[in-house]
């Protein structure tokens, strides 16, 4: 969570004047000079839902029961997620980056991983995704990336 006003006024400002209505998420970059760019818009849930991860009862609320109510945010003390897999991914891939990775894995917490469910963690990665590669494989299916963060195979021509 990243509190900058000025991405929650631009997006204010770009849904009111489509009137947008529902569940819409923003990926902005901010430029070296301060400028905040607008990168996507998705009409679905993001994959930084998982900040909401100790908020699940407001989160469900706004979503079945106070449709019209404020946007929600995470909590100011929420801490950053991770994918721990693709963590460790970028450190094989790029060595140089694993003082950076390692701190992104100390500063936040993993998006599946839940030390009194851990189940989620250990079939999305040692199951779900090994089984995706099998079939792939079988199949004769290219693809380009595995998607730990959603546990998919990205394929050619694919988001």
């Amino acid at each position: 969570m990243v509190d900058k006003p000025a991405i929650q006024e631009w997006v204010r400002r770009f849904v009111g004047a489509l009137r947008v209505t529902g569940q819409v998420s923003f990926d902005f970059i901010e430029t070296p000079d301060g400028r905040l760019v607008a990168l996507e818009c998705n009409p679905r849930t993001h994959s930084a839902i998982t900040m909401f991860h100790r908020d699940e009862v407001a989160l469900a609320r706004a979503y079945l029961e106070d449709l019209d109510g404020p946007p929600l945010t995470p909590r100011a003390g929420s801490r950053p997620t991770h994918w721990l897999y693709h963590e460790l991914w970028r450190m094989v891939s790029r060595p140089s980056t694993i003082p950076e990775r390692l701190a992104v894995v100390r500063r936040g917490t993993d998006a599946v991983f839940d030390r009194d469910d851990p189940l989620p963690f250990l079939l999305l990665h040692h199951l779900q995704i090994p089984s995706l590669l099998l079939r792939s494989l079988v199949a004769g299916r290219p693809w380009i990336r595995v998607d730990v963060n959603i546990g998919k195979l990205v394929e050619p021509a694919g988001d």
